[in-house]
């Protein structure tokens, strides 16, 4: 029995277990097995089979039973959400689709044609061999996005062992490849998928008390404002057995204040790329920022102070880039890391470090500090050139109440002397209280322009 016949076994079995629930609404593993079949015989019927289709969607459960459909028939699925409609048609273009597939009304699809031929190797090679692939794209706050190709069992294969069935809330986006783990997980283990209302600490927040959700995977950013905004201290969330947190690193203050507001939780760090799927991690502990990274499928290795990885849930390569990866197979990440035996620490990207006079630096350590800031809500520190020293620190603060600059200079200064060295103290901040983050909650930086002076 292959993996996909094997998933909708599993369906059988669990019946009129309940697969997916929301505001309002409830599906069963038997009516989502039963829309799995209805869309393969539409496709069937279409001879939308052993090609590209571009899925514009989020969660729903006409999502889940049209990827799995899709798959079944021998589909290269390219995942898009949240991007504008100029961006989704360049990246429908970029991905050679020949299918659309827009699920605006989470329950209609809205199929069309695209006039496109099939020329990228990796695809045509999947198309070939008809297996199921997938594309994901990067989120492209650096850059024009890159479209990663994966064989699509193999990222569902770490799921085959049966483990715990919880109810877990869908957080990370479906075109998200924490999101897509998130999901396969629920769905191998007949778990239940909670669907928030929206993507704000106060629905996500409703949603744990509400469904009695178990485990959540999110960023760091989104824990900060679930603390912040009053959320999680307002609502029932001791349900939650497990936290799993990634994308970028956790300050060291909320770390701690999740701990004090929920004992009983267990907090993971978890990590992933686009480019390699869900990496196997096992963290030091719930109060540890350091984990452990690889298993038996997956091998993890440090060169230079930067993380580099081979796994069997690697990409293929890029449709729109040269192949990332090294002669013997690994990928190199970009992520820089220490080491303590055989636990690493997160330090932040390569691209973002810091260079002042020769002093190196990452964001997240000083953003660690300034965080701990009386009336600041969040924090993004970046850099912008300088001719002399190379780089100087610069900081965005979003705070509670906006106050002078003059004085928030001054106390930031005070607060800085004990805590940063002097080439870590930004030299040009800036006070907002917008959102400091993606529409992913990610940390949004951008260097800035060269000074002189």
């Amino acid at each position: 029995m292959n993996l996909l016949e094997e998933l909708l076994s599993r369906f059988a079995a669990v019946g009129e277990h309940p697969a997916v629930v929301g505001e309002g609404y409830a599906a069963s593993y038997a009516r989502l097995l039963e829309m799995v079949v209805d869309y393969e015989e539409q496709l069937r019927a279409s001879e939308c089979e052993r090609t590209i289709v571009a899925l514009i969607a989020d969660y729903s459960v006409a999502s889940i039973a049209l990827l799995i459909a899709l798959w079944r028939r021998q589909n290269t699925v390219a995942l898009m959400t949240n991007r504008s409609e100029p961006q989704q048609v360049a990246l429908t273009n970029l991905c050679q689709a020949q299918w659309l597939v827009r699920l605006d009304d989470p329950a209609v699809p809205q199929w069309s044609r695209c006039d496109q031929h099939v020329t990228d190797p990796l695809l045509r090679k999947l198309r070939d061999a008809g297996e199921p692939g997938l594309i994901i794209f990067s989120s492209g706050s650096t850059g024009a996005p890159k479209a990663s190709v994966h064989r699509a069992l193999p990222l569902l294969e770490r799921h085959r062992v049966r483990k715990r069935c919880l109810s877990t809330i869908a957080f990370l986006l479906f075109d998200h490849v924490g999101g897509l783990n998130t999901l396969f997980y629920v769905l191998f283990n007949g778990g239940k998928l909670v669907i928030p209302q929206a993507r704000t600490p106060l629905s996500v927040a409703k949603a744990i008390a509400t469904y009695q959700v178990q485990a959540m995977t999110t960023s760091p950013t989104f824990l900060n404002l679930l603390l912040l905004s009053g959320a999680a201290q307002s609502h029932d969330l001791t349900s939650l057995e497990v936290i799993n947190y990634g994308t970028e690193p956790m300050p060291d203050s909320t770390l701690r204040a999740l701990n004090l507001l929920l004992p009983g939780t267990r907090l993971s760090q978890s990590y992933g790329l686009t480019e390699t799927g869900i990496v196997p991690a096992r963290s030091e502990g719930s109060d540890s920022g350091w984990l452990r990274l690889g298993d038996e499928h997956c091998a993890v290795r440090v060169v230079d102070g930067m993380l580099e990885i081979k796994s069997a849930t690697s990409m293929m390569g890029y449709v729109n880039e040269p192949s990332p990866f090294t002669e013997d197979g690994y990928f190199r990440t970009g992520d820089a890391v220490q080491q303590k035996g055989p636990y690493v620490k997160i330090l932040g990207r390569r691209s973002e470090v810091i260079n002042v006079g020769g002093e190196k630096v990452y964001p997240a350590e000083i953003e660690n500090v300034l965080k701990e800031l009386p009336n600041v809500v969040d924090v993004a520190v970046s850099h912008e050139r300088h001719a002399i020293a190379g780089h100087l620190v610069t900081a965005t603060f979003r705070v509670r109440e906006m106050e002078g600059l003059s004085a928030f200079k001054q106390r930031l200064h005070a607060f800085c002397r004990d805590r940063l060295a002097a080439f870590q103290i930004p030299r040009k901040v800036v006070l907002t209280q917008e959102p400091l983050h993606s529409q992913r909650f990610k940390k949004h930086r951008a260097a800035g322009k060269e000074i002189k002076h």
